[in-house]
């Protein structure tokens, strides 16, 4: 059970990441259309490009994981966040045949380009689960080395600067209230993309 409720949590924060990365991908040229004689990228250049994203493209693809994804489709039986000053992440979790409402409250903060997420709240099926708890069991799943739980602020802290660059890097520049975006800035290294260099 502590696996599948770190495995919600992290998925959030992946979907950010995985939506970033396709936006990208498919601005990148075709074999076919000309680069417009701009000369080549040195190896040490790297482009970065600035990219939001709302929760219509998080929801989007929650639901495109949880109908596509076997693995996914196991744990949730649905899924939808709310962008506002809190993010509300309202899950359904399956358990025993049948699904369980998850509800998790955070709060945003972007500092030096890497996300801390403070959990303000979060219950099952209209019980309250205490931080303490939620915290007890995310210290225990198994985590990249750049997802943090500091469990003394409330907080998981997700260091984008230890993660791997390759192929893209990700940096978070902001998020806005008045928006409900959250802009991060990917910059993706020309050896990665180009082929034979993978």
């Amino acid at each position: 059970m502590a696996w599948k409720r770190a495995f919600i949590i992290l998925l959030s924060i992946n979907l950010l990441i995985v939506v970033a990365a396709l936006i990208v991908w498919n601005t990148f040229p075709t074999k076919n259309q000309s680069t417009g004689g701009a000369p080549p990228l040195v190896a040490s250049q790297q482009p970065a490009v600035e990219v939001q994203i709302g929760q219509e493209a998080i929801n989007a693809y929650l639901s495109y994981a949880i109908a596509h994804d076997e693995e996914v489709g196991k744990i949730l039986g649905s899924a939808n966040v709310q962008f506002d000053h809190d993010w509300n992440c309202d899950f359904g979790i399956r358990l025993l045949g049948k699904i369980v409402p998850f509800h998790l409250v955070l709060t945003p903060k972007v500092t030096a380009g890497n996300l801390v997420l403070h959990v303000d709240s979060a219950s099952m099926s209209f019980f309250p689960i205490p931080n303490s708890i939620l915290f007890s069991v995310l210290e225990r799943a198994h985590t990249p080395n750049w997802v943090e739980m500091n469990a003394g602020q409330d907080d998981v802290e997700i260091d984008f600067s230890k993660r791997p660059q390759r192929p893209f890097g990700i940096r978070m520049l902001n998020y806005s209230e008045a928006t409900k975006k959250l802009a991060l800035q990917l910059t993706i290294s020309p050896q990665a993309v180009m082929p034979g260099n993978q």
